[in-house]
């Protein structure tokens, strides 16, 4: 994908999100079912995975380099999915840094709605800066795939948004 197709998409995942989150009732935003995070605490979750991102993509270019270069052939999207499938399937979760605090349950909807909106829109003006060449050129680690180059990080990201939505959608069924 190109860098505009990236930023599509990952702009119709927000989007997507952010609409499921507008027509979700106050009670249901908070509610769990079946141990699972409730909408809150998901869209906490993918608050706290893009907030280091966009710290990163706000360094200057050669600060990047301090993560090394690519030694290992681009991963497309699907490679990127697959592989994050197979992590799951391994047993990885979040790690501590990216779990939805506790105080996530008596925020309020409008303020964690908000903050995901105001997250995603710096994350997409940050990857702006970036040419087509620098998504291939700087690594980034992930706490569960390893260190994947820029363009892999939002290949990720994209799949990352809409798994969630999906496990919002979940929640809202009842």
């Amino acid at each position: 994908m190109t860098k505009l197709e990236i930023i599509q998409k990952l702009e119709e995942g927000f989007s997507i999100v952010g609409k499921t989150l507008s027509d979700t009732s106050e009670d249901i935003f908070h509610r769990r079912k079946d141990e699972r995070w409730s909408v809150a605490e998901n869209t906490e979750h993918l608050i706290l995975s893009v907030k280091p991102l966009n710290k990163a993509f706000a360094l200057p270019n050669f600060v990047l380099l301090f993560f090394g270069k690519l030694n290992r052939p681009q991963k497309g999207y699907e490679e990127i999915v697959t592989l994050y499938h197979q992590k799951l399937a391994e047993g990885a979760v979040a790690t501590p840094q990216f779990i939805p605090r506790e105080n996530t349950a008596h925020k309020e909807k409008i303020q964690l709605t908000e903050d995901f909106e105001k997250t995603n829109q710096e994350f997409i003006k940050r990857i702006q800066s970036f040419s087509e060449e620098d998504l291939d050129k700087y690594l980034l680690p992930h706490p569960v795939l390893g260190k994947l180059t820029i363009r892999e990080m939002l290949y990720f990201t994209i799949y990352h948004t809409l798994h969630h939505h999906k496990a919002i959608i979940f929640q809202k069924q009842s």
